[in-house]
């Protein structure tokens, strides 16, 4: 792990640099968090707060950016504007660039990310995914800088990264490096033209894109990445209160990672139970398409036309759709005249939901198992377990998880609340704790130093980790 003093790095020290960044670049929502890193040597907590970029990015979500791009064939539109637009067009042969964070779970990096998407989302084929990649990448760092003026350059930035297979994590985090960079290149091309309400030209988007690969300029405020459930697992120990044998499950829209997590109480280090961190591709997505499906059989859709077209019209918004189903009890939707009413039990009883829910009980009890078995070996007699993610909030997930009992002897299985206590001295609390699960990588990416890209190592990996601030929100 490179040096450190105070949290910062000796890289970012030759930098005039006063923020710390971490970005959480997610499946389904973009997240962003900050600490002003202080100025006296003896002062090693630092103010962390989320950073409002789904307000500055024109959604209705103040920290939540949607993972999205839309291609109206002459102009690139991102976020919340991204769906606005497509919804607004009225196009049902027509797509989002969605979800396309998995392309990085590819086992050819290359083939995945200098492929064409489909012409239903870009016709012209005028960018590969890999290209798309970068510009969202791009617009992220505007949105920073938009909501904290100049942080980019001021700052050490850290990114989020899934759980990706063990012998290709030194590649992945190679390939996420290059995009970053590449990404910077771009943002500093276009500046906050990204951030425009009417998008970028898909000239001036080429352009940038095609220098920021021919130049392959580094992002100097680039300060590596950090294994997402492992940033969660850093803002709960945060609170004093949190056991040291701690497992999270972040339960995100294209994965669901695992991490089961000690505390050395001597130096605060955070280490990684290897045999207890796991990724699944069973997550949000899975229960969007089951959503989906269930729209279509309650329709009563009789050709693929017609389960095309409604699979077109829903998909942008179909996260909120989901939320609406069971925050209300009911969902309604009109597609082509006919109203459409399901209900969270519907959804339940399909056979895919209920596929990826027996998939991540699988998972809890395995990674349970070897957590337990590490704080036996260590005489811990209590293990926490944190959900986080947006699927954290889906209630049939919830209820699986919190109500299973651990039947072995000899260890107190406790349950945590998504929001850590610290959260609550924060301003505007209230609003805010529903959304921390979310954010929490975030935070978790802006306290702590990265994570070295080689995991393959014969000892536990481990994190610095200093306490947060109890500061305010942005």
């Amino acid at each position: 792990m490179r040096a450190m003093h105070d949290g910062v790095s000796d890289a970012a020290r030759k930098r005039d640099v006063d923020w710390s960044i971490g970005l959480d670049f997610g499946t389904a929502f973009s997240k962003a968090a900050g600490t002003r890193i202080m100025s006296s040597p003896d002062a090693t907590l630092r103010e962390v707060r989320p950073l409002r970029i789904g307000a500055t990015a024109g959604g209705v979500r103040p920290y939540l950016v949607p993972s999205s791009l839309y291609l109206d064939r002459q102009r690139v539109h991102f976020g919340a504007r991204a769906i606005k637009k497509l919804v607004a067009a009225d196009i049902e042969d027509r797509e989002l660039v969605r979800s396309f964070k998995r392309v990085l779970g590819a086992s050819d990096f290359d083939n995945a990310l200098n492929r064409y998407p489909p012409a239903a989302v870009d016709p012209d084929r005028l960018f590969r995914l890999g290209d798309l990649i970068v510009l969202y990448l791009a617009y992220l760092l505007a949105l920073v800088d938009a909501t904290v003026p100049g942080a980019t350059e001021r700052s050490r930035v850290r990114f989020t990264r899934p759980g990706w297979i063990p012998d290709r994590i030194a590649a992945a985090h190679e390939v996420m490096t290059v995009m970053f960079n590449r990404a910077h290149m771009v943002h500093r091309l276009l500046g906050a033209t990204l951030v425009d309400p009417e998008g970028v030209d898909y000239a001036a988007a080429r352009a940038a894109l095609d220098r920021a690969q021919e130049e392959r300029l580094p992002f100097p405020g680039l300060d590596g990445g950090i294994y997402e459930a492992s940033a969660v697992g850093l803002c709960h120990y945060s609170d004093p209160k949190t056991p040291n044998y701690l497992m999270i499950l972040d339960i995100g829209a294209g994965t669901l990672d695992a991490a089961a997590l000690t505390r050395t109480p001597f130096n605060n280090e955070i280490c990684i139970v290897r045999a207890g961190r796991r990724t699944i591709e069973t997550a949000g997505d899975q229960f969007d398409t089951a959503l989906i499906d269930l729209l279509a059989v309650k329709a009563k859709l009789k050709t693929d036309e017609e389960r095309i077209a409604l699979k077109n019209r829903v998909t942008p918004v179909i996260r909120e759709f989901k939320e609406q189903l069971f925050q209300r009890g009911e969902l309604k939707v009109t597609f082509r005249g006919r109203v459409i009413v399901c209900t969270p039990q519907e959804l339940e009883r399909r056979p895919a939901f209920k596929h990826a829910l027996a998939e991540i009980n699988k998972l809890y009890d395995e990674c349970l198992r070897e957590l337990v078995q590490a704080g036996r070996s260590d005489g811990a007699r209590s293990i926490g377990i944190v959900l986080a993610g947006g699927g954290a909030h889906i209630p049939a997930i919830r209820n699986a998880i919190t109500k299973r009992r651990w039947t072995g002897p000899g260890m107190r299985i406790t349950h945590s609340p998504g929001t850590p206590a610290w959260v609550s001295a924060l301003g505007d609390a209230q609003a805010y704790e529903a959304l921390f699960s979310q954010v929490s990588a975030a935070f978790g990416a802006a306290i702590s130093a990265p994570e070295p890209a080689d995991d393959e190592k014969e000892q536990p990996e481990t994190t610095r980790h200093e306490p947060a601030k109890r500061g305010v929100l942005g």
